[in-house]
This record gives C-alpha cells, sequence and structure tokens, in this order.
C-alpha cells in the first residue's frame, strides 16, 4: 500500500516574524553605525547581537526544518558557525579585512532576512491570505 499524501496548510510564524525583524534591525543599525565611522558602547552591543544572532537567523529562517526544532538556539549555533568559518577562511587567504567582512556578512544576512519573510508570507494558488505555505508529506 502507499501511504496517503496529506497536504495541510502551515499559517505564517509569529515567532519567525518576530525574530525576524529584530535581526533585521541590528544588521541596520550596525551598518549603519559601521558606515558612518561611530564607535562606542551601541556599536559594541549592536556588534554582539549581530555576532550571536543575525547571520544564522538569516539561515534558519530560509530552512523551516531547522525552524521547528529552536528558532532562537540553532539561530546562535548556525551565526557563530558561520562568522567563525568565514574569519578562518579570510585569514588563511591572507585576506584580513574585519569590516569588509562585516560589511559583506550584513548585507547577505539582510539578504536573507529579507527573502525568508517574503517567502514565509508568499500566497500560493488556492490559499488563504493568513496561509504560509503548502507542506506536503508531514503526518
Amino acid at each position: 500500500m502507499v501511504p496517503e499524501v496529506q497536504e495541510r496548510v502551515r499559517l505564517a510564524s509569529p515567532r519567525g516574524n518576530a525574530l525576524d525583524l529584530p535581526a533585521a534591525l541590528v544588521a541596520a543599525g550596525l551598518l549603519a553605525v559601521s558606515y558612518a565611522g561611530a564607535s562606542g558602547l551601541p556599536r559594541i552591543l549592536l556588534a554582539l547581537g549581530f555576532t550571536f544572532f543575525v547571520p544564522g537567523r538569516a539561515i534558519v529562517t530560509n530552512w523551516p526544518r531547522m525552524a521547528s526544532w529552536s528558532e532562537v538556539a540553532m539561530s546562535v549555533i548556525f551565526s557563530l558557525a558561520a562568522t567563525t568559518l568565514l574569519a578562518t577562511v579570510m585569514l588563511w587567504a591572507h585576506a584580513w579585512r574585519p569590516l569588509g567582512l562585516f560589511q559583506v556578512e550584513a548585507w547577505l544576512s539582510l539578504a536573507g532576512l529579507c527573502w525568508g519573510i517574503a517567502h514565509r508570507h508568499r500566497r500560493r494558488p488556492g490559499s488563504s491570505p493568513v496561509a504560509a505555505g503548502v507542506v506536503a508529506g508531514e503526518q
């Protein structure tokens, strides 16, 4: 017997939205502060928030199965892993430019967050405006 394929409609995750917006604000704020050349406590706090959360959140928001495990914990793990990996590659390549690395990472993170938000709220034919997507094969 072939198992029946069930389709169910998932609603847009309010937790995903509540995590993506602050992550995007941290990335945009830190970009603004770095382009302005400002320093001090606000820049340090934004840098810590960015390093520990934003790149990982951009990954997790686009990986729904990973988000179902733990959106915050997986964001922190992936953020630290991605930041460490990119810094290591830059050091090995003898191209250490921390500000340039951060700016590329921040713009890519913003793009990933925007893509994830848009993908989560995309309307599909035949679905209600509240529906975020159709997942097939889950029981």
